[in-house]
């Protein structure tokens, strides 16, 4: 079980992101060939100390992850950096893409997770990305919503984007679906409102308007730019198992029971109230929520 913790105690840092390639120095030299073209700026970004990178200079290295033939000691440079930029624009709730270049999209084209680096990197990858993602359902508090802008649709459609690159969603639902923490309590319940209410009903979040976004939650959409793909096989399957009207019904309760005395505990009420009328619903969406995210075809939103 991970261990809850405040956001001054941060598992996320520089010296974990470079820890997992052994402290990288920067190349020597650049052979590699920067998609755009744009070799000088590759070589500057390696000659760049990597805590003076500008994240929106990625803009150039993303492209690189989908498409060209990368050079190794240029991206165990890079790629902490990548990592360090995944986190801070999840917990600034932005999608971590600059321009038409984006994360996801770049380590899933370019298969980089099987062909850049070892199984026991790829393991601390999945944890730093496991703690990030806890260390952002952690602050996340009051039921916040502001439209388009509602933080809980950054780190939803983040959970979702991490479900098409991963292929061990159960690492975070598992500690997040623990309660261990307010802020995942805040979520947990997010989450099962999105099953729980027909359009408007949402108690959690106001109805969509012209101009102004909002409505949802929606519990199949992502932050990344990978259009045409849904999450991986072995993700798809432990959601079928794991997300159960039983589940829901489970969770909802021990969310509400996790916020007394908390500033959310009148509104988390609401929804433990709402429950048992609710069952039907939840019970034909978590039927449905696999195929959504799936991207099999059909509906691009719920049929009920």
């Amino acid at each position: 079980m991970v261990k809850p913790h405040r956001p001054s105690e941060s598992l996320i840092t520089w010296e974990r992101a470079r820890g997992i390639f052994n402290d990288p120095k920067p190349p020597e030299s650049v052979w590699e060939r920067q998609f755009d073209y744009f070799d000088d700026q590759l070589d500057r970004l390696a000659r760049t100390p990597y805590y003076q990178i500008d994240f929106g200079d990625l803009w150039y290295y993303h492209h690189d992850l989908a498409y060209v033939e990368l050079q190794q000691d240029l991206f165990n440079y890079l790629f902490p950096v990548c990592l360090m930029d995944w986190h801070a624009s999840l917990m600034q709730n932005q999608s971590c893409s600059h321009g038409d270049s984006e994360f996801h999209y770049g380590v899933l084209s370019g298969n980089i997770l099987e062909k850049m680096v070892t199984p026991q990197q790829r393991g601390a990858i999945f944890e730093f990305i496991r703690d990030s993602f806890l260390e952002r359902l952690d602050a996340e508090r009051g039921f916040a919503y502001e439209g388009s802008r509602t933080p809980a649709y950054g780190w939803i459609g983040r959970f979702n984007s991490i479900g098409l690159i991963l292929p061990k969603i159960d690492l975070l639902w598992e500690p997040w679906w623990t309660l261990d923490t307010p802020g995942r309590a805040v979520a947990a319940l997010q989450y099962c409102s999105g099953l729980m209410y027909l359009e408007g009903e949402n108690p959690l979040c106001g109805r969509w308007k012209t101009g102004q976004g909002g409505g949802g939650p929606y519990l199949w959409e992502t932050d990344s730019l990978i259009l045409d793909m849904g999450w991986k096989p072995e993700n798809l399957d432990f959601l079928s198992r794991t997300l159960t009207a039983d589940f829901v019904d489970d969770r909802v309760l021990k969310a509400v029971a996790r916020l007394e005395g908390e500033p959310e505990w009148e509104q988390a009420r609401r929804l433990e109230n709402d429950l048992p009328e609710r069952r039907e619903l939840v019970s034909l969406r978590v039927a449905e929520l696999p195929n959504l995210i799936a991207k099999d075809t059909g509906p691009d939103g719920w049929s009920v």
